[in-house]
């Protein structure tokens, strides 16, 4: 983690500017400012000579305690409460009324900030003056633990807290948050609006842009939003490509006019891409909260449901929640219901490939992960984000499972029959059928009638339908790898209890969970994560596999810590299944 010094402190007052033009030469852009801050080990704020906050990054608003961030336009005198040993406060002196050539360069603090609960953090605040000749321009504090381990467990405390991409608090966080109002004997006049945002096809974006461009879209959005907050509102990252926002002290009134206000914004906005211009739009789900509300965790669901039938309805479209969840849940069971059955029964489910190469044999493809999609009844490709979670939901994903069995294991028959050997390929397990204790007898009824060599066949299962299935999933296991069947545990990291059952299962591959690989590069957590991840295995006899593959720098670093394989965007994107004619295709991937 980088500290922040005074050397560097130049181009901090460019964090409040906009990006029109170019910043002077030897000065850096907003944006590479703003990333730079972002990950230090500091709390850093940036004011205007009357003390208005004009930038601050996350570790300011972990010291302080704020959820929300200290926002941009607010006094810091009164957002950041400083207290003397004796319980006195502290004045920060930030004040314009004092010329310029009087105010010291820079000087020090040493008080402590009251969190939330009445506990004091003991910190270091240092006040530097930015001059532009004899004008004051404003003052750069920088807050810091006395404490070294304090400071690094405050950054670990935010990044457990916080979404590592866009730097709002996560779906965990956000429904602390939520219940912590609900449970805060709220009167019974006092009343808030949940909303529930999606970003509306933005599925299409990360499959044929790619995820970066996927990443730098909510980037985008994440700052568009900012904009339209009130003091007090509450802002979070809860899915992919889904935010929550809670509207304090708000009417419904009111809220349709932020509404109205967060829809011209994310309308008036043109996301480009290379040579791609990409115009999002939101669905918005609203749901009402007062005394009378249910839990926060049912709240987020009702505005889900709520966002989804926005969904339904097409682009743009907002949704107050007013059926009940069980009507909305019951029209949307009926949809997908009817919907999945009749793509199996009609054939329309898609197999698709992509595939994993060997960092340390020159990116060879080492076997292939099956992937499924669906053709919609006008054609489209339906992504799986779509309609597997509902399949999961209602129970049928089972019988998805059992159609990708039939038909991946058919194909594989056929590339044998044509001459070839074949390649490899990993099966996708889910949870429910991991639980089925006749699922394994049908994977070997299979594989023996197909006549397709088990050492070819690979099953994923993930971390968390392991451990929920333990017995079941250990079962599973071993009468598939006596058969010469192999194993990897998909999403490794992901979960609290990774190491404690890794030892309880017997598998062959660790997937170690893209959310660390993707960003290793930048935060050397994430990098730390993955590495020792990957000696863990060795130790153990594993074979690693990263996810997320997405630049040839990413590569090159994974290939040089030693993991063995690598897939995503960067190496290649998932692709139909090809026709089984002519020679052998080509076994690498430059």
């Amino acid at each position: 983690m980088t500290e922040f010094t005074p050397k560097n402190a130049a181009f901090h007052s460019l964090l409040a500017d906009t990006d029109e033009g170019e910043p002077d030469g030897g000065y850096l852009c907003p944006a590479a400012a703003e990333l730079a801050l972002g990950e230090v080990a500091d709390g850093v704020v940036v004011t205007d000579p009357y003390g208005r906050i004009r930038y601050s990054n996350p570790l300011a608003s972990e010291l302080c305690g704020s959820l929300v961030g200290l926002l941009p336009g607010q006094l810091l005198a009164s957002s950041l409460l400083l207290y003397g040993d004796g319980g006195e406060r502290l004045d920060l002196g930030l004040d314009s009324g004092v010329a310029a050539g009087s105010i010291p360069s820079r000087r020090e603090l040493r008080g402590n900030i009251r969190r939330e609960g009445g506990t004091l953090l003991e910190v270091s605040v240092v006040i530097h003056c930015l001059r532009e000749g004899v004008n004051l321009k404003g003052y750069v504090l920088v807050l810091r633990h006395t404490s070294e381990v304090r400071r690094i467990s405050s950054r670990l405390s935010w990044q457990s807290s916080h979404d590592a991409l866009t730097h709002l608090p996560n779906r965990q966080t956000f429904e602390h948050a939520l219940q912590q109002l609900l449970g805060s004997g709220a009167s019974p006049r006092q009343h808030h609006i949940l909303l529930y945002l999606d970003v509306y096809q933005f599925k299409v974006v990360n499959d044929t842009l790619g995820y970066s461009a996927g990443d730098a879209l909510l980037i985008a959005l994440t700052k568009i939003l900012t904009r339209c907050l009130g003091e007090g509102d509450l802002l979070g990252r809860v899915g992919s490509d889904e935010f929550a926002l809670l509207l304090r002290d708000c009417t419904l009134e009111e809220a349709k006019r932020i509404v109205t206000r967060l829809r011209e914004a994310v309308n008036g906005f043109v996301f480009q891409w290379e040579d791609s211009e990409t115009r999002p739009a939101l669905s918005i789900g609203a749901v009402s909260v007062d005394h009378r509300a249910p839990p926060a965790s049912q709240l987020l669901a009702s505005a889900n449901d709520a966002c989804s039938a926005a969904r339904d309805q097409g682009r743009n479209r907002v949704k107050f929640f007013g059926d009940s969840r069980k009507a909305l849940a019951k029209r949307r069971e009926s949809t997908w219901l009817a919907e999945i059955h009749a793509a199996i029964r009609e054939d329309r489910l898609l197999l698709y490939r992509q595939p994993v190469v060997a960092l340390q044999d020159k990116n060879r493809v080492h076997h292939y992960e099956v992937l499924v999609r669906m053709q919609g009844r006008d054609g489209d490709v339906i992504s799986p984000g779509l309609f597997l979670p509902a399949a999961e939901r209602y129970g049928i994903i089972d019988e998805v499972d059992r159609w990708v069995i039939r038909k991946i294991f058919r194909y594989m028959a056929l590339e044998q029959s044509s001459g070839a050997a074949g390649f490899h390929y990993a099966i996708n397990i889910s949870g429910i059928s991991l639980g089925d204790e006749l699922f394994a007898d049908f994977v070997l009824r299979e594989l023996t009638e197909a006549g397709v060599a088990p050492s070819r066949v690979q099953f994923e299962i993930t971390e968390t339908s392991a451990i929920n299935n333990l017995d079941r999933a250990l079962v599973f296991i071993h009468k598939l790898r006596a058969a010469g069947c192999s194993f990897a545990l998909d999403d490794f990291g992901r979960g609290a209890s990774s190491l404690a059952y890794l030892r309880q299962l017997p598998v062959d591959y660790l997937k170690i969970d893209g959310s660390f690989v993707r960003n290793m590069l930048e935060d050397e957590i994430d990098s730390a994560m993955v590495s020792t991840v990957d000696h863990l295995a060795k130790r153990m006899g594993i074979s690693t596999i990263a996810e997320f593959a997405e630049t040839p720098e990413l590569l090159e670093k994974l290939r040089l810590m030693g993991v063995d394989y690598a897939q995503g965007f960067g190496i290649a994107a998932a692709a139909c299944l090809p026709e089984i004619s002519g020679p052998r295709p080509s076994s690498s991937v430059n």
